[in-house]
C-alpha cells in the first residue's frame, strides 16, 4: 500500500517520521533532510488523529515557521500552526500574563524602545551615557535574560558597566510593569516564571499540546529549554531535531549544550541518526567530517552519501589578499565560461571585513554579485560615518556630509540645536562647516554642545593639515580626535566587533591607496592622488553597487550561510586569527564554535571547495604575515589539490603550521632593471608599467599597472614578470 508520507523516505528518516509516543531526539546531520522529516512528523500524527489545535511546533525564524506550515498544508493534512518562540510566548502571555499584573494588550517593546527607557532612567539617576551606552546596558541585560540569570548572580560583578546594570536591573523593570510592557527577551522570561510559579497553568498547557516539536533545537538558550522542559515534561511527547555540530550562535546565547543534555534529560528517549546525506560529493563529506571530529562537544554521527567521490577540494596559496581575491575571481569566470550560473556560486568569509578586497576584485572583473545577510562594505554605517568625515575635508561645502557626522559621536547637539545653527549660519551666508567652527555662534547651546562643537572644529582643523599626506593621516586624525572608534564598539551587542573589523580594514585600504603610485586621468588631467583621489576612488567602487537583477555571485559571512547550499563554493581567509578568529583561540570552547562554523562552510558546497588563505594580509594598516588556519591541516592531505593558476606553480606543504608552501626561485636575470616606468608582462594580465617598487629580498614587491587601467600588487619573488621595456611616462 502506497504511504506518500514515508514511501520516499530513507529508513532513519520514516523511523523518525513513525516514532510513536515518548520523547525522540533527532540528531540530523548538515543536508539529511531535517525539514522533511518534522513536517512529514506532523502531518503523521495529523493523519493518525491528532488534532491541529493539540500540536504546538516551534523554530526560530517567521520564515521558517511558514515554510514549515505550508509544507504541511500541501501534504494534505490541513493547516498547523508552526511558531517561533517570541510569537508563541506572546501569544499565551496575552491570556495569563495578568497573573504578573500584565494587560492582555501589554506592549512589546523592540531593542530601539529598550534603549530610549534606559536612557531616560539613566537621566533620573544622573548617570552621564559618556560612563555607557543605553544599548550597551541594554545588550548585557539581554545577555543576562537568556541566560536565566540576573545581577545578582554575580556575572556581571568586577566592572563600571556590570555595577550600572545591577543598578538599572530593578528600576528597569519597575518602569516596564508600570507601563505594562514587555520587551522580546520579557516574553520568554515572563512566560518561563508563570509556569514555574503557576503549576495549575502549566499543566493546562501540557493537555493543551500533548504533541511539541522543536527544529534547530541546536540553537535554543537555557531559558527556551527551561519552557520546553515546563511544557512537556518527561516523559513527554517532545521531537527534538538539530546538529550540535552545527551550533553557532552562542554570542546569542545558544548553548550547544542543551541538545547534548536532552538524551539524559528525557530518559528513555529514542535517537534516530540521520546520516544519509543529499547534497555534497563524498570528498566534501569527507574533509567536513574528519574537521569536526576534532571537536569534543558533539554527539556521534558519521555523514554518509551516495554521491561520487567527486573533485577534489582546491587549496588556494595567495601571496595577499590581493591575489587572492584576483584569483577566486578568475576562477569564477572559469565557471561561467563551461556553463555555471553565477546564482551557483558563493564566496563566504568569516568576518565582514573580508569583503572588502573580494568587492573590488568582482568590480574589477565584472562580475555581478550580491551580499548577503549584509551591507556592501562601503554602505556600512560606519563605514559610512568616516568617509562622511573625510568628505568634509575635501568638500567643507558638503551640508550632507557634515550633517552626519555633526553628532556623530553624540556631542549634545540635538534636533533643534541643529536647526538654529543652520538657521544661524543661514542668516550669516556660512556653511554648518563654518559654523562649527565660529565659536561665537555656539551661545545658544548648552555646555555639553558647546564643548563637542569645538573638539570637533579642532578635530577638523587638524584632519584638514594632515590631508595633505593623504588619506590614511587624515582618518588618522579622524580617529583619534572623534573617539569613532570607541562609539562604535560600544553598543554592547554582537556587531560590535565586526564595526571595528571593518574601521580597521578602512584604514588598510586607505594606506594601500596612498602607498600606490598617482593614476593619470584618462581624459589627461591631473592624477587622482591624495584625500580627493582616495574618495573618487570610493565613489566609482559604489556607484558600481547598484543591483542586477540577473544572476549574481552571492557573498556571506558563514553564520550566513547556515541553512544556504551552492553548487561552488570558495572559502576565503583561512588564516589563524582570522578563521578561528583571534578572540577565539586560547577558548577550547568558542574554538569549538569556530570549527562547527567550518564544518558549516564545508557542509553547504555540493560539487566543488575552493579553500584559500593568504602569506601576508594587511590588518589595520600593518602587513602582517599569516599563517594557515588549523582547520586546514585537519583536512587529510590526499583530499586537497594545489590550485595553480597559469601564473603561479608551487608545491602545497601543510608540515608545519608556519610552512607558507611556496617553492618558486625567482630568475634575478628575468628581474635585472626593474624600476619605475619600465613595462612588464605577466602570463595571466598581460602588459603593464611598474608604478612602484617597495622592500628587498623576499618581501620586494612591485605594483603595476596593467593595460586594463587596473593596478595589481606582486611579490616580486613569486610574480613571474617579465621585463619588456624601459618606458617613462
Amino acid at each position: 500500500m502506497n504511504d506518500p508520507i514515508i514511501d520516499d523516505l530513507n529508513e532513519e528518516q520514516a523511523a523518525a517520521v513513525m516514532h510513536g509516543t515518548g520523547p525522540l531526539m533527532v540528531l540530523a546531520g548538515a543536508g539529511s533532510g531535517k525539514t522533511r522529516v518534522v513536517t512529514r512528523r506532523i502531518a503523521r500524527l495529523m493523519r493518525d488523529g491528532v488534532e491541529s489545535r493539540q500540536i504546538l511546533a516551534m523554530t526560530f525564524t517567521n520564515k521558517a515557521a511558514g515554510e514549515m506550515a505550508k509544507r504541511v498544508e500541501e501534504l494534505g493534512s490541513g493547516y498547523v500552526r508552526v511558531a517561533t518562540f517570541h510569537s508563541a510566548c506572546a501569544r499565551f502571555l496575552r491570556s495569563d500574563g495578568y497573573l504578573l499584573g500584565f494587560q492582555p494588550d501589554f506592549s512589546i517593546y523592540d531593542t530601539k524602545d529598550r534603549d530610549s527607557l534606559i536612557k531616560e532612567l539613566m537621566a533620573d539617576m544622573h548617570v552621564s551615557t559618556k560612563e555607557a551606552k543605553p544599548s550597551m546596558i541594554g545588550s548585557m541585560i539581554s545577555r543576562l535574560k537568556n541566560a536565566a540569570l540576573t545581577p545578582s548572580d554575580g556575572m556581571m560583578s568586577g566592572s563600571d558597566v556590570g555595577r550600572l546594570v545591577e543598578r538599572l536591573w530593578g528600576p528597569y523593570h519597575e518602569r516596564m510593569r508600570k507601563a505594562s510592557a514587555m520587551d522580546f527577551d520579557d516574553l520568554l522570561g515572563n512566560f518561563l516564571q508563570i509556569l514555574r510559579e503557576h503549576p495549575a497553568v502549566a499543566e493546562q498547557y501540557q493537555t493543551r499540546f500533548p504533541w511539541l516539536l522543536v527544529d534547530e533545537f541546536q540553537d535554543t538558550n537555557r531559558v527556551q529549554y527551561d519552557l520546553l522542559k515546563l511544557l512537556c515534561p518527561p516523559p513527554g511527547n517532545m521531537c527534538v531535531v538539530g546538529d550540535p555540530d552545527q551550533s553557532i550562535y552562542g554570542f546569542r546565547g545558544a548553548e550547544v549544550r542543551n541538545i547534548l543534555d536532552y538524551e539524559n534529560d528525557y530518559d528513555p528517549c529514542k535517537v534516530v541518526r540521520l546520516e544519509q546525506n543529499y547534497r555534497s560529493t563524498a570528498n566534501i563529506l569527507r574533509a567536513a567530517e574528519t574537521v569536526i571530529a576534532n571537536n569534543t562537544s558533539r554527539l556521534d554521527k558519521r555523514l554518509r552519501t551516495d554521491e561520487p567521490p567527486g573533485a577534489s577540494l582546491l587549496r588556494l596559496k595567495a601571496s595577499g589578499a590581493t591575489e587572492e581575491a584576483a584569483t577566486i575571481v578568475d576562477r569564477i569566470k572559469d565557471l561561467g565560461e563551461e556553463g555555471v550560473g553565477f546564482e551557483e556560486v558563493a564566496i563566504f568569509y568569516r568576518a565582514h571585513w573580508l569583503s572588502r578586497g573580494l568587492e573590488q576584485a568582482l568590480k574589477d572583473k565584472g562580475v555581478p554579485y550580491e551580499i548577503v545577510g549584509g551591507q556592501t562594505f562601503f554602505e556600512r554605517r560606519e563605514i559610512k560615518d568616516l568617509l562622511a568625515y573625510l568628505r568634509v575635508l575635501a568638500n567643507p561645502l558638503d551640508e550632507v556630509s557634515m550633517k552626519r557626522i555633526v553628532n556623530v559621536p553624540p556631542r549634545g547637539l540635538g534636533k533643534i540645536s541643529l536647526e538654529k545653527l543652520q538657521a544661524a549660519g543661514f542668516a550669516e551666508g556660512m556653511s554648518l562647516r563654518e559654523v562649527v567652527g565660529e565659536s561665537s555662534m555656539h551661545s545658544m547651546l548648552g555646555a555639553k554642545a558647546r564643548k563637542g562643537l569645538k573638539e570637533l572644529a579642532e578635530t577638523l582643523e587638524k584632519a584638514q593639515a594632515a590631508a595633505q599626506y593623504g588619506a590614511h593621516a587624515a582618518l588618522k586624525v579622524i580617529l583619534d580626535g572623534s573617539r569613532y572608534v570607541l562609539h562604535a564598539t560600544s553598543f554592547g551587542d554582537a556587531e560590535d566587533t565586526a564595526r571595528e573589523d571593518n574601521i580597521a580594514e578602512l584604514v588598510s585600504d586607505t594606506v594601500q591607496f596612498d602607498a600606490a603610485p598617482a593614476v593619470e586621468e584618462d581624459d589627461g588631467g591631473p592624477p587622482a592622488d591624495g584625500l580627493p583621489g582616495y574618495l573618487q576612488h570610493v565613489s566609482l567602487l559604489t556607484s558600481a553597487d547598484k543591483k542586477d537583477e540577473g544572476p549574481a555571485v552571492r557573498m556571506m559571512t558563514v553564520h550566513a550561510a547556515k541553512g544556504l547550499e551552492f553548487h561552488h563554493v570558495f572559502v576565503a581567509g583561512l588564516e589563524e586569527g582570522v578563521f578561528p578568529s583571534i578572540r577565539s583561540v586560547d577558548d577550547p570552547e568558542t574554538l569549538e564554535e569556530e570549527r562547527r562554523l567550518m564544518y558549516v562552510a564545508l557542509t553547504r558546497a555540493r560539487r566543488t571547495l575552493m579553500l584559500s588563505s593568504v602569506r601576508d594580509r594587511m590588518v589595520n594598516g600593518s602587513m602582517e604575515t599569516m599563517r594557515p588556519s588549523r582547520f586546514l591541516r585537519e583536512i587529510p592531505k590526499e583530499l586537497l589539490e594545489s590550485y595553480t593558476p597559469s601564473w603561479r606553480r608551487y608545491d602545497i606543504d601543510e608540515q608545519s603550521s608556519h610552512s607558507t608552501g611556496w617553492s618558486v626561485t625567482p630568475d634575478p636575470e628575468a628581474l635585472e632593471g626593474l624600476q619605475k616606468g619600465v613595462r612588464v608582462r605577466h602570463d595571466l594580465y598581460g602588459s603593464g608599467v611598474v608604478r612602484r617598487l617597495s622592500g628587498r629580498g623576499m618581501t620586494a614587491r612591485a605594483i603595476v599597472r596593467f593595460d586594463d587601467g587596473v593596478e595589481r600588487e606582486f611579490v616580486l619573488e613569486y610574480a613571474g614578470l617579465q621585463l619588456l621595456e624601459d618606458m617613462e611616462f
